[in-house]
């Protein structure tokens, strides 16, 4: 008998055994859309090298070792990252100018690939810059503590630790830095349609005065000149901030937030794919206008699990 997934996330273990390129995958996110089932986990990830991560885990070392190698890693990462995205995804980033003037946010953005966090990372292009992540992602050993170094946050179901976490976000936040939230929690390998988002990311910026900048990725078809490539190409769309409103309690200030990205995403996504609006349901697969695949001008209009314990 096959061990079950040792994992308190919610998952379909099928999914887990796919290609995640296949059409049986792709169906499978449909199901799972159509009983808004949309936070299960639909790709592999083992738990048994996760680090523990409790009340005495230090998000953020003050010590030389640490602030030596997360220069390294950023560096490295600062080079590589514009050829990876390049050369594999053809990546284009539209809307940056929207980041222009704001000195700490929290971003958010879709999770539909494993290397989308350096895509992110590309879009955003800020110095310090950190990511929330599932717990499982932040492996034990020198694999571990070169994620730490390269901005990985690791939620968990620790009570302490999640205070800590807190505490790091807002003195990073205080700093001038940007801390990157999947507002839907879930991967959803190359899916093509908007979920809806949770809460958790927009307490913490309204709790910490910051705005929250959407971010949306999309895939793209391939041009006629990019025979060679066997997938879609990958556009980035960095929507305007949204800022928190100090009249609302967080709770009011939060759900105001979280609607208006919402709505971006959903807008975002119609645009791009052609879905038409107004019969788009993020529930049930949509009907294009048309088959042309539209590219959304920079100017388009107005973690993970909520973090709440």
């Amino acid at each position: 008998m096959k061990k079950p997934l040792d994992t308190t996330y919610k998952y379909d273990e099928h999914a887990m055994e796919l290609n995640p390129n296949s059409d049986e995958y792709k169906q499978i996110l449909e199901r799972l859309a159509t009983k808004g089932e949309f936070d299960v986990h639909t790709t592999k990830f083992k738990t048994s090298n996760a680090k523990k991560i409790n009340g005495k885990y230090v998000y953020v070392p003050k010590n030389v070792l640490y602030k030596i190698t997360r220069a390294v890693c950023k560096t490295i990462l600062y080079v590589f990252r514009p050829l990876v995205n390049g050369l594999a995804f053809h990546l284009k980033i539209k809307g940056r100018k929207n980041l222009k003037g704001i000195k700490s946010a929290i971003t958010i953005s879709n999770h539909v690939h494993y290397l989308d966090i350096l895509m992110n990372m590309q879009a955003v292009n800020k110095k310090n810059f950190y990511v929330i992540a599932a717990n499982h992602n932040m492996k034990r050993g020198p694999v571990g503590y070169i994620f730490k170094a390269c901005g990985v946050l690791p939620l968990s179901s620790s009570l302490d630790a999640s205070i800590n976490l807190n505490k790091t976000i807002k003195s990073i936040l205080n700093k001038g830095g940007f801390v990157h939230m999947y507002a839907e929690s879930a991967l959803w390998f190359r899916y093509e349609r908007s979920r809806p988002l949770k809460i958790g990311a927009f307490k913490i910026a309204s709790e910490n005065n910051v705005p929250v900048v959407p971010i949306v990725i999309l895939f793209r078809e391939k041009s006629k000149f990019e025979f060679f490539r066997r997938k879609k190409t990958i556009t980035i769309q960095i929507g305007a901030p949204i800022y928190p409103d100090k009249n609302l309690t967080v709770r009011e200030d939060a759900e105001q937030m979280k609607e208006k990205c919402q709505k971006y995403y959903n807008d975002t996504v119609c645009d791009f794919y052609g879905y038409d609006k107004t019969t788009y349901s993020i529930y049930k697969t949509p009907e294009k206008k048309s088959n042309k695949v539209l590219d959304i001008d920079a100017n388009v209009s107005s973690i993970n699990k909520d973090i709440e314990r």
